[in-house]
């Protein structure tokens, strides 16, 4: 089909829709009246608008960062906000205006809930904190005391939802506290009880068990080691004194007048003894073996002096030369230095002994004193951390208390709407008219197409398949009838009243 037979198509069927037009008019009359009063009788809808800033970068906050919980208050005032609309908070806010006097029944209150919630909004503006709460109602006072009332609960049960948090918080570590303080002493109990059990058996500085044998051990081959040596040295002392020979050309001398052979030994010994009576007792081991020493050496030097009073003015050559004295002295000072280490080995070999014993003994109290101070120490660190977090939030809640945690700025207060926000009459009058005059046209269509008329003899044929001969052209040659220009009138009145009800509509002019 080619753009000259559609266009042909199309205005056959506009000359059969012509033949219904008063139809057509009348539905459109008809819908458009009928439209326009329900347009009419909407009643106004005003919106009260607040618009509140919500500062939460104060001047503390910076200076008590790690000091005070810093809460996400942001997030904290959005949870208001869905408290805000919940049913309960709903409910009070129609008491407190007066908006439940509209509701006669529970099932009508319950509605006028429901509504409220869908006509409130509260909204936050995006990457801005700026909070628009906004009330739409056919009584602009209500409007505008629905917003003012929801304005109020926003700030307050901020306020007071941060205060009850922090409250809440510091009551439930109050009770931690006390319940790991409980347990903390337990385990302090637990801990002494045990180490009064176990004197003796406890690691100490040293390390573990096996550390500490190990340190033993390596003393008692260290000791073992100085023991062998200061034999090797003493063996060689002695066979050193024993191989030494007189010294040719030597005067004699009385060994009473010169002194003896031990007087330097027990002069180095007397001196020792002194030093560890300084840091010793009397009964110490060393000081006991240091006297024994010194006693036996004094006894040595008595018989020497008896034998040299005995013996008159004849003196051994030996005993003269100060290198036989000499070596004399180093092995009695060895003497006495060996019989210190081989006490020392003793000692240490009881040690090592005792520890050795001890093999499943220790091990396991080292092993179970280590549960119980993992206990203890996971106990105090709870506690610690939890005493700390209470005395943050004590400090959190003064700062609460002085409101400067959070602040609200109002920018826009809740006013009296002058001018209804809905509805658009406007709009609605003009969607009235278009689907009026769609209606209509929709009509005679339709009455067209079931009451066909042929205007070309191409459809006739296409519609009877008969030939067709001729046809005779329709010539209009009266002017426009009294039917045509009524119809036409009519139509224009139409358009007259819509015209009309946009002017009053622009102007603002409604029936409430």
């Amino acid at each position: 089909m080619d753009l000259r037979q559609l266009t042909s198509d199309l205005v056959e069927d506009a000359f059969g829709m012509w033949r219904y037009r008063w139809h057509a008019l009348a539905i459109a009359w008809a819908l458009a009246l009928g439209g326009w009063v329900w347009v009419l009788l909407l009643p106004n809808q005003y919106d009260a608008t607040a618009r509140v800033y919500v500062d939460t970068e104060t001047m503390l906050k910076p200076l008590l960062r790690d000091l005070t919980v810093n809460p996400d208050t942001l997030s904290d005032v959005a949870l208001v906000t869905e408290v805000l609309l919940s049913q309960p908070q709903l409910k009070a806010v129609a008491l407190e205006t007066g908006l439940e006097r509209r509701a006669t029944t529970p099932e009508q209150l319950e509605r006028l809930v429901t509504g409220l919630k869908r006509t409130i909004s509260i909204q936050k503006m995006p990457k801005q904190d700026i909070f628009n709460i906004s009330y739409r109602d056919r009584d602009p006072e209500m409007a505008r005391n629905v917003v003012q009332v929801l304005l109020t609960s926003f700030m307050e049960n901020s306020l007071s939802k941060n205060r009850k948090s922090s409250v809440n918080a510091q009551q439930f570590l109050v009770q931690q506290i006390k319940l790991y303080e409980q347990r903390l002493e337990e385990a302090e109990t637990r801990l002494a009880d045990f180490k009064k059990q176990n004197v003796g058996l406890m690691p100490g500085e040293g390390g573990d068990y096996f550390a500490r044998l190990s340190t033993a051990e390596a003393a008692l081959k260290q000791t073992q080691s100085q023991v062998r040596e200061l034999e090797q040295r003493r063996n060689e002392l002695i066979r050193q004194v024993e191989g030494e020979e007189p010294v040719i050309g030597m005067s004699g001398m009385s060994t009473a007048a010169s002194g003896t052979s031990v007087d330097g030994a027990i002069s180095d010994l007397e001196m020792q003894l002194a030093d560890l009576r300084v840091k010793f007792t009397d009964k110490h081991p060393d000081v006991l073996r240091v006297t024994q020493t010194l006693d036996d050496l004094y006894k040595i030097r008595d018989s020497e002096r008896q034998k040299a009073r005995a013996a008159g003015p004849v003196v051994n050559p030996l005993e003269t030369n100060p290198v036989y004295q000499q070596m004399r002295v180093s092995l009695s000072a060895t003497e006495v230095e060996l019989a210190s280490l081989r006490s020392q080995l003793g000692q240490r070999q009881q040690a090592v002994a005792a520890l050795r014993r001890s093999v499943d003994t220790i091990p396991e109290v080292e092993a179970q004193l280590n549960r119980l101070n993992r206990d203890y120490n996971v106990v105090k660190a709870q506690y610690d951390a939890l005493v700390q977090r209470l005395e943050s939030a004590r400090l959190s809640e003064e700062v609460q208390a002085d409101k400067e945690q959070v602040t609200f700025d109002v920018i826009e207060p809740p006013r009296l709407p002058l001018f209804p926000t809905a509805p658009n009459r406007v709009l609605l009058y003009s969607a009235v008219l278009v689907a009026a005059l769609l209606a209509g046209l929709a009509a005679a269509f339709f009455l067209n197409q079931h009451n066909p008329v042929f205007y070309s003899g191409r459809k006739l044929r296409a519609a009877t398949g008969l030939p067709i001969f001729g046809h005779v052209s329709v010539a209009r040659a009266l002017p426009m009838g009294r039917r045509d220009m009524a119809f036409a009138g009519i139509a224009s009145g139409l358009l007259l009243a819509f015209v009309a009800l946009l002017a009053a509509g622009m102007a603002g002019v409604s029936p409430a």
